[in-house]
């Protein structure tokens, strides 16, 4: 499924208005919408359906399910997933048990956890850059050694 997926992405990607809500169904059609749509209202038109934004985090790619009050976002792209073909820990929980983990995690607020996840590698890559520009304020020196020929 990734790589139809990955296939199917780049071929709306290059064309298109980013003013586009654009939701890839499981058979490849991708559906277009251009006004304000919520997900419960796409949902309520694919029953057994969950909406998902992609989200890779490295190497491993993550679910990330929607909620039906969340509003999509123009110059985005989400996928429709059948329900069933989600696996058992990413069913969708109750929402008392939901209010309970968020209790339980208050540190992340409502950023997800790919936008959470590139703001600490920024955070990363800043720190590793400012080590690298400390060490070329010094002037640099070739290391040479000599090589001894037989005579």
């Amino acid at each position: 499924m990734g790589n139809s997926l990955r296939c199917c992405l780049a071929c709306v990607l290059p064309c298109g208005a980013l003013d586009l809500i654009r939701i890839v169904h499981l058979n490849g059609y991708v559906e277009e919408i251009t006004r304000h749509i919520t997900a419960g209202e796409v949902l309520k038109a694919h029953p057994n359906h969950v909406l998902s934004k992609p989200c890779a985090q490295g190497v491993v790619r993550r679910i990330l399910i929607l909620s039906p009050e969340s509003e999509l976002k123009r110059g985005s792209i989400y996928f429709l997933i059948p329900a069933s073909s989600l696996p058992q820990n990413k069913k969708r929980v109750p929402s008392k048990a939901k209010a309970h983990s968020k209790k339980s995690h208050p540190q992340g607020g409502d950023v997800p956890d790919c936008d959470r996840h590139l703001a600490i590698s920024k955070k990363k890559s800043s720190s590793r850059r400012d080590r690298r520009h400390s060490r070329t304020d010094s002037t640099w020196r070739p290391h040479l050694e000599s090589i001894y020929e037989d005579s």
